[in-house]
This record gives structure tokens, sequence and C-alpha cells, in this order.
């Protein structure tokens, strides 16, 4: 049902037109200003629509990766016991020894690839560059990884 009125959207002008209730904010506007209102909730819809789809594709994907995880760390755990064990054990072979520390090995390689260094400069590395931005940037490679030198 419509009144006759003036618009309550600050954005329209004072002339008296037939105005709606918008179910969206329970303003009294004029048509073209409720076809707005309308237009911009669709619009917020979709756009929480697409934020709510991309969160639980993330969740989802680091769901993923702790399950990954947790499976390695119970696979790492079983390696420990079995090593423990055949410590303990006065009849262990050489040929187990030999395995389980090859095993364990291998997995400590592949737990130091995860491992991401945080490298700062020293203050006396900095004070040669005119800023800290300069440095960093001679530091690092085309592909944005930290050269590290040995001397």
């Amino acid at each position: 049902m419509s009144n006759i009125g003036l618009c309550t959207d600050i954005t329209c002008d004072n002339s008296i037109k037939e105005l709606y209730k918008c179910h969206c904010c329970l303003q009294v506007v004029c048509l073209n200003h409720l076809i707005e209102h309308v237009e911009i909730t669709k619009q917020n819809k979709q756009r929480l629509d697409n934020v709510r789809y991309e969160l639980n594709t993330i969740i989802t994907t680091l769901k993923s990766i702790v399950e990954s995880k947790l499976s390695t760390i119970e696979r790492e755990q079983n390696l420990i016991e079995q090593g423990k064990r055949l410590l303990d054990a006065s009849n262990s072979s050489i040929d187990e020894i030999q395995n389980i520390f090859e095993q364990i090995n291998q997995a400590i390689q592949s737990n130091c690839l995860d491992v991401i260094v945080k490298v700062e400069p020293l203050l006396s590395e900095t004070k040669s560059c005119s800023t800290v931005g300069q440095c960093n940037k001679e530091n690092i490679n085309s592909n944005g990884k930290l050269n590290f030198y040995r001397y």
C-alpha cells in the first residue's frame, strides 16, 4: 500500500511522490529508491553468499591440511615408539636398527623442509644501507626467496 509524501532517502529530491515501505530498512521511500534498496540488498546477499562459500572452501582446505599433519605426527610417533622398543630390546638386529634409523632420519629431513626461518639483519648490516627496504631487496632473489650466504 502506498502513501503520498516526501521520500526519506537522503539522495532523493524534495518532491511529493508515491511512497512505499522498504522491507529491507523499513524506511518510507519512493519507487526508484525502493527498487534501488532491493537491488542493494540482493547484491549484499550475493556478496555474503560468495564470502560464505569462500570461507567454507578455505575451512575445508585447512581441515585437510590439519588432518594430513595429524596423520604425519601419528606415523612419526609410531617411528619413535618402534625406535625405543628396538633400543630396549637386547636381541635387536643391526638391520632392524639401521632400518628404523633411516626411517626416522628421513622423517626428520622431511620436517626440516617444512620449517620457515625468519631472518632479520644485524644492526651493523643495516648501517651501510640507506633504507631497510634496500638491504632486504639485495638479499632477495628474483623468485622472492631470501638468499643465504656462507662466509
